[in-house]
């Protein structure tokens, strides 16, 4: 049973609608997080972007999820409207940068779910702000598997070095190609291809930097209502044990036919999935 200090606030919001959306910015280490902010509340559902995208990739989820509770949409330091200092892009400062935008927006607890490298954001900040989490949610996101350890980090070295080429344009679009499946719509293609192409390869590159640290591979076993919407293409199933090991009350639903961009690429599934999640915690408090 979750504790009923945990329930997330419901909003008075169409079926087919949602309040409008407010710019903000918070502040960290003198620089600006661009989030916006969308109903209102000291509880919210927060959405975290993956590496080299920002806030507009989840505007699909806004209108079908407004209903569960306050949503904030952050662009993680580096990306979108956020500042861009030359400076190391770890897991940590993006951890940082959400606990800022959770005390600007003065949230004091959260449901957290991040993409791809938002989901290691995500998992990070439950880790380090269990009093401020009310659930970790994976949209195609992990935490470092720890596995082959060594080599992922050799791996992740050597993308940063491409990244950090004269030619990383090209360097950075052969990666982006490896996340599509043949059914990923042209249209989602280009608008991630265009999207990360515009964060500044400074940025690009430190964050591939910044995985490659054995903490990135070193968890704890987090009691905290988790789950996760994966997409078949690259077999998540291989890592179940490895996942509920450390999120022993991890759910997941797998979709099949999409890259890794479901909430782009089967935005109503996607929907329908967290929108379960979210009406199962509230259900569990009633």
């Amino acid at each position: 049973m979750i504790p009923a200090g945990l329930l997330l606030l419901s909003l008075s919001v169409p079926p087919d609608g949602a309040p409008p959306a407010k710019d903000r910015f918070a502040r960290l280490d003198g620089y600006r997080i661009h989030y916006q902010s969308i109903g209102s509340g000291k509880r919210a559902v927060v959405f975290l972007s993956g590496w080299g995208c920002d806030t507009s990739l989840w505007r699909n989820q806004v209108p079908a999820l407004a209903r569960y509770g306050r949503l904030l949409l952050v662009d993680l330091p580096g990306h979108g409207r956020s500042d861009k200092p030359d400076i190391p892009y770890t897991i940590s400062l993006f951890t940082r940068a959400v606990n800022a935008v959770l005390d600007d927006a003065h949230v004091e607890k959260a449901a957290v779910a991040g993409h791809s490298m938002g989901g290691m954001v995500a998992y990070q900040f439950a880790r380090e702000h269990p009093e401020k989490t009310i659930a970790l949610i994976w949209v195609d996101g992990t935490f470092g598997v720890p596995i082959n350890v060594d080599q992922q980090i050799a791996e992740f070295l050597s993308r940063a070095k491409e990244f950090r080429s004269p030619d990383y344009k090209e360097k950075v679009s052969g990666f982006i190609d490896q996340l599509f499946v043949p059914a990923t719509p042209a249209t989602v293609r280009e608008e991630v291809r265009q999207s990360i192409l515009a964060t500044p390869q400074h940025v690009l590159a430190s964050c591939q930097e910044g995985f490659a640290t054995r903490a990135t591979f070193e968890h704890e076993v987090l009691n905290v209502p988790a789950f996760a919407v994966f997409s078949d293409f690259w077999h998540p199933e291989r890592f179940m044990d490895t996942f509920k090991k450390y999120l022993p009350r991890l759910e997941y639903e797998v979709l099949s036919g999409v890259g890794h961009y479901p909430m782009l690429e089967k935005p109503a599934e996607t929907n329908a999935a967290l929108a379960r999640f979210l009406a199962k915690i509230q259900a569990e408090l009633r």
